[in-house]
């Protein structure tokens, strides 16, 4: 479902030029771009996971702002009213100055195009994008500069032996030049996986502090083998929940050894992809109350 957010950040959006690169931005830096130089590393998001971050946002504001602080690294909003936009940052306060708590912050590298490619983020960032339209400034992290590399497709075999690109889509693998060049809801495709692996987080399986890159993709492809969504009604809350119950139940009663998925790191078992012994019912019970995660997913 768009929100109506979604609607007018297409209007803002519309016919934006993105700026020029800063001059000089090198790996460790700390830099202030819009969200339209951000090229995606992945194809596809999940839009019920947008759904409910936009909802909350809608009702309350102020996790708006505060999501959008700590994302630049400054702990949270310190003051807004109903004048302050993300698009202006001028118009609200955080926290801390830039950078102060780098942890939260998300990250880009350097192509050898000159363009910034994120490598983490797309759901936070696609909310921005939608809500207040791609010529929002933000700051990420520079984690690589990879212009040293002499063409494009020496770069993407970089990136992918690094981990920083996922290619698989809900139709099939694409190819590099096939990832969409911006963020958002009407750029990106739906997988309804990743959705269901975000909101069965703390109840199936824990993410570690250092997880495997794309952990949730890794998790929603193995899905995809054992759990046909066509067994469930997932346009409505009910329905909903009873998938996640059930995943939840398929991620804790695998044995930890099984392989889940493989990297060039060598295989990833359930365990590493963090498996649960047993279904946490409580954060079960949460997320499907009537002040849950869930239930703001499917607000109207």
């Amino acid at each position: 479902m768009r929100t109506p957010w979604s609607i007018l950040a297409l209007l803002w959006s519309a016919g934006q030029a993105s700026a020029a690169l800063p001059a000089d931005i090198k790996a460790g830096d700390i830099v202030q771009v819009q969200l339209a130089q951000l090229h995606p590393t992945q194809a596809a998001i999940g839009y019920r996971q947008l759904d409910y971050k936009q909802h909350r946002y809608e009702a309350e504001p102020k996790k708006l702002f505060d999501d959008y602080c700590e994302s630049m690294g400054q702990k949270g909003v310190d003051k807004f009213d109903s004048q302050s936009r993300l698009s202006q940052p001028s118009s609200f306060r955080c926290k801390a100055p830039v950078g102060s708590e780098p942890g939260p912050m998300k990250t880009a590298v350097i192509a050898p195009d000159n363009v910034l490619y994120l490598t983490d983020g797309h759901h936070t960032f696609s909310n921005f994008a939608d809500i207040a339209g791609l010529n929002t400034p933000v700051q990420v992290r520079i984690t690589n500069d990879f212009r040293r590399l002499k063409t494009m497709s020496a770069f993407w075999q970089k990136m992918e032996a690094a981990h920083l690109v996922w290619l698989d889509t809900p139709s099939g693998k694409i190819q590099p030049d096939a990832l969409p060049k911006e963020l958002g809801r009407q750029h990106m495709q739906n997988d309804e996986y990743r959705s269901l692996v975000y909101f069965v987080r703390d109840i199936g399986f824990d993410k570690e502090q250092n997880p495997p890159p794309f952990l949730e993709f890794y998790w929603g492809k193995w899905l995809e083998t054992q759990l046909p969504l066509k067994n469930f009604d997932l346009n409505n809350r009910s329905g909903y929940a009873k998938a996640i119950e059930t995943i939840a139940e398929k991620m804790t009663s695998v044995p930890k050894d099984t392989v889940i998925a493989h990297s060039d790191s060598g295989p990833l078992t359930a365990d590493r992809l963090g498996a649960r012994k047993k279904v946490n019912l409580k954060k079960l019970e949460k997320l499907v109350s009537d002040d849950g995660k869930l239930t703001w997913a499917f607000a109207q």
